[in-house]
């Protein structure tokens, strides 16, 4: 048990946590959601058409882009990390509008779709109400991508160097 006296000190110790602890913890969650992508993909086996190879292409580019920062940061890796990030982002928005939309169609199949509001068709292809693709599933590709932005911000060297 902690004493009063000593929680002070260990919140100070949180509160100073280094940068390159920070960015260190923010890489290991990129990795852990790379490699939860990666089994989810291959547990659904998601390989069935070129549409359903994006997400892989989309966890390459989160692996490379995870190697570059890990390995360095200088200002061009920086802005390639980025890059890539960016372009994983708009394939997790393109992913969702894709699942979206294949639930959307397959509203057909319910015999109650046509009494339902276009807001109300919508809402069910969201929330997989109707059909089978995971609308939120690319959502883990963003959070990766968003982790790895957020990684870009510390600097590796400038916390080891202690400036």
């Amino acid at each position: 048990m902690t004493s009063t006296s000593e929680r002070p000190a260990q919140r100070r110790r949180l509160a100073q946590a280094s940068p390159i602890t920070l960015r260190t913890g923010l890489l290991g969650l990129v990795a852990i959601g790379i490699g939860g992508a990666a089994f989810e993909l291959a547990a659904e086996r998601h390989w069935g058409g070129p549409a359903q190879l994006v997400p892989w292409a989309a966890l390459a580019f989160l692996g490379i882009a995870l190697a570059i920062l890990a390995l360095g940061d200088s200002p061009r890796a920086v802005a390639a990390v980025r890059w890539l990030a960016l372009v994983v982002l708009l394939t997790a928005a393109f992913g969702v509008y894709m699942h979206v939309s294949v639930n959307y169609s397959a509203g057909a199949f319910d015999p109650n779709w046509d009494t339902l509001s276009m807001l109300s068709q919508w809402w069910s292809a969201l929330t997989k109400s109707v059909g089978q693709a995971p609308p939120l599933a690319p959502g883990m590709l963003a959070q990766s991508a968003l982790l790895l932005l957020l990684a870009t911000l510390t600097s590796k060297t400038r916390a080891v160097n202690g400036s």
